[in-house]
């Protein structure tokens, strides 16, 4: 025998894009069917909850989507139901359910993208379907919902919810899912070499970079072998420390790699640099405004989809050009160092302590990086807001949720604020030279010997830095400890104007 669900549904048109009918947000659920061996979405009405936001529309025809949304919901919290909440709680759960359904299939995309290491064992309906149970429980996951703060919207507020709730399930039943919660130092050991290296290329190190990272890496993974008894303590100690810093120095000999000296200091900025790149790695988070929540509706993006994200991308710079000129000019000359150039805090340590009595060693730049990066991450959020309120950055978690998005974003702009000099640089030219300048693709892994530069980069390098070094105020030539850097971002710049 059927049960009524089993043949109330109406099958409708497949759907590309967010519903927009008011009725069928609140009766209509995403189904997942399988057509030659590709998954395809649709969505199908429940033909009783259609009928039923009929009438209430036609009740109250002015009411908007928020509206409804709040209606159902305190229609289930409310354990008394006063008179004015006339609506039995089995439909308004399933209205509020169906309601939910892009909340869900958004959490769910999200999530896939977040365990993709593990994409083997789940696909997106399997996702899908654990943010569903999240969304039929809303007396359990909407109990704290404020309905006197308006900005707070419901559907965001679903999307942190069953993303929390599906990640929370995954860690439950997967060990290969709770290797993300490892300590920092845990989790370099639990990495692999090509996973390292992987996680590098995508915070834009360039090779040279790579090398001496996974070596520190290495030597930090066989320095704890031999001493198999360690604690596994979230930290380890200055002994230890030195220990691989001299194993470093020692292989770097061995494999003829020019670097200076590592300290212990250098050594544990270079492991905390492999930890947060294999943290952003394996645990990707995107701000609210980078993803488009129904792209995989979609074979491809429309126009329109591309527009509104140059839109959005030009509203971030927007921000950050107010931002970032407001900044003091120390700030703005670290993060053009840090950011832009890719120059450890050492480095910019060795550049600035001239210039800024308080910035003489490596701990001291890392100190005020970190404090400007929360000041900025803060003022970007109010920001925002301003521009922004239905997508609202509301406290601390929140914050702390877009940041690793925010990081990858403001390392490109900083990037950009680059690019510029080297425009001007390259507008002095002569017109033969800009021609035979783009036609260059540099190999600058490493620059050991600037006379084995062609004579027309070396010059157009040196004319580089000597303006980056006169719009930040630094000693002329101090930057020749960054040639190869410096080197590196022309070649980015190069790669950009070859199109």
């Amino acid at each position: 025998m059927l049960l009524w669900w089993e043949f109330m549904f109406l099958e409708k048109p497949m759907l590309v894009k967010k519903r927009r009918d008011l009725i069928d947000k609140f009766s209509s659920f995403i189904c997942f069917t399988a057509n030659n061996h590709q998954i395809q979405l649709s969505w199908k009405v429940d033909v009783r909850l259609e009928n039923n936001m009929k009438l209430k529309l036609a009740a109250d025809s002015e009411a908007k989507e928020s509206f409804w949304a709040q209606y159902f919901l305190k229609v289930l919290l409310t354990k008394d139901r006063p008179s004015n909440l006339e609506c039995n709680f089995s439909i308004a759960k399933k209205h509020f359910s169906a309601y939910l359904q892009e909340a869900c299939f958004k959490a769910a995309r999200d999530i896939q993208y977040e365990f993709k290491y593990i994409k083997h064992k789940y696909s997106l309906e399997e996702f899908f379907q654990i943010a569903n149970l999240a969304a039929n429980s809303p007396t359990k996951y909407f109990k704290s919902f404020n309905f006197e703060r308006s900005q707070i919207n419901i559907e965001a507020y679903a999307i942190t919810a069953f993303k929390r709730f599906i990640r929370n399930q995954i860690y439950r039943q997967d060990l290969e899912a709770r290797r993300t919660r490892f300590s920092g130092y845990g989790l370099l050991k639990d990495l692999s070499a090509g996973e390292l290296n992987d996680a590098l290329l995508a915070q834009n190190f360039y090779t040279q970079q790579i090398i001496h990272h996974r070596l520190a890496w290495q030597c930090f993974c066989e320095m704890f072998r031999v001493s198999p008894n360690h604690s596994g303590s979230r930290s380890i100690s200055e002994n230890e420390l030195k220990s691989i810093a001299d194993y470093y120095n020692q292989r770097c000999s061995q494999l003829n790699l020019d670097s200076l000296p590592a300290t212990k200091i250098v050594i544990q900025e270079m492991l905390l640099t492999c930890i947060n790149a294999a943290k952003n790695y394996r645990n990707k988070q995107y701000l609210y405004f980078e993803e488009d929540y129904f792209g995989a509706f979609d074979p491809a993006p429309s126009k329109w989809d591309v527009l509104i994200q140059q839109e959005e991308s030009q509203q971030l710079k927007v921000i950050l050009d107010k931002l970032f000129i407001n900044m003091p000019e120390q700030c703005q000359i670290m993060f053009k160092l840090w950011q832009g150039l890719n120059l450890t805090q050492t480095e910019i340590a060795h550049l600035l302590k001239s210039k800024y009595s308080g910035l003489q060693k490596q701990y001291q730049v890392a100190r005020q990086i970190k404090k400007y990066n929360r000041d900025i991450l803060k003022k970007f959020s109010s920001e925002w807001n301003q521009n922004n309120p239905e997508i609202y950055i509301n406290n601390e978690k929140d914050i702390e949720r877009i940041k690793s998005a925010f990081d990858k974003y403001f390392h490109i702009y900083c990037q950009q604020l680059i690019f510029p000099l080297l425009d001007e640089v390259f507008e002095e030219l002569e017109d033969e030279n800009k021609e035979n300048i783009l036609m260059i693709q540099l190999e600058t892994d490493y620059i050991k010997d600037f006379n084995e530069l062609p004579k027309i980069i070396t010059r157009f390098l040196e004319n580089f830095k000597y303006y980056m070094e006169k719009t930040m105020y630094l000693e002329q030539d101090s930057l020749s400890i960054a040639n190869n850097k410096l080197a590196d971002v022309i070649n980015q710049w190069i790669r950009i104007k070859q199109g």
